[in-house]
């Protein structure tokens, strides 16, 4: 059973739900057979659990704020991290609260285990950005990048990207992508238009391989962190499409989505 395709939904109007641990979780995707899935935890001020053992899918994090000690390191707003399956995390602590995106892996993904990928930690306000240039097809965002981990085999790449304000083409129209893998985003700050709305900060998208979508124009810029199914994205391009400036939002969720994650998101106001 694939992952769903989901674009988007503002993770504000998804539901916490109570674990056993004192941590709540938004599960914001998932495949119920290979246990591959996204959610946001959020850990109490507390927090103590000794280590779980070994991991039988590989977890990849990255902290939004307050901070956690896992496996005795600190890690604090922006921190990143990945275990590989059959490996442990070790155990986990937290003074004052902190909440995560977790990124989970397949139990078959033959990339994510112990002995072809190693475990990582790094600490994002300090990793470089890659200011290279990207496609000239969409040259109008300005994009630069972090890049946080590369996978093994090509298989996936996980990264900070930033668009900056006034991320507007001269022309009225552009042509849309489609990728030859999956893609994931969580916004971190600012905006971003698309035919499905307006992006804000907490939106959530997952998209599987070839899926049309775009373009993207960004009056006030954005900031997200994003997965890709392979180290450096595929493009194919489609015939131009109009600019989707003022587009009223249209999400794209799998039947059965409660209906309460597609309601109207009204930010707050900015002053």
């Amino acid at each position: 059973m694939a992952r769903p395709h989901i674009e988007f939904v503002q993770t504000q109007n998804v539901e916490w739900h109570d674990q056993p641990d004192g941590t709540r979780i938004k599960l914001l995707n998932c495949d119920p057979q290979d246990g591959e899935e996204t959610y946001l935890i959020r850990y109490p001020a507390g927090f103590d659990r000794a280590d779980l053992g070994l991991e039988d899918r590989a977890e990849e994090y990255f902290v939004l704020d307050g901070a956690i000690t896992i496996g005795g390191l600190e890690r604090g707003y922006h921190a990143y991290g990945f275990t590989p399956r059959g490996e442990s995390a070790g155990p986990r602590a937290s003074a004052a609260g902190a909440t995560l995106i977790v990124f989970r892996y397949g139990r078959s993904d033959p990339n994510s285990v112990t002995g072809v990928s190693e475990a990582m930690a790094v600490d994002a306000l300090n990793a470089p950005w890659d200011m290279r240039a990207s496609d000239a097809q969409i040259a109008h965002l300005r994009l630069t990048r972090k890049v946080l981990r590369l996978g093994p085999n090509d298989s996936s790449r996980t990264f900070l990207l930033l668009g900056l304000p006034h991320g507007m083409p001269a022309q009225a129209e552009m042509p849309a992508e489609i990728h030859d893998h999956f893609e994931e985003m969580f916004m971190l700050q600012g905006e971003m238009w698309t035919p499905e709305g307006l992006i804000r900060p907490g939106a959530y998208f997952y998209r599987p391989p070839e899926i049309v979508h775009g373009p993207h124009v960004s009056v006030g810029g954005f900031f997200q962190i994003m997965r890709a199914g392979a180290n450096y994205v595929r493009t194919t391009w489609t015939d131009p499409m109009p600019l989707p400036i003022g587009q009223a939002y249209a999400p794209k969720v799998p039947q059965g989505t409660p209906p309460g994650w597609t309601r109207a998101y009204e930010a707050p106001a900015p002053y």
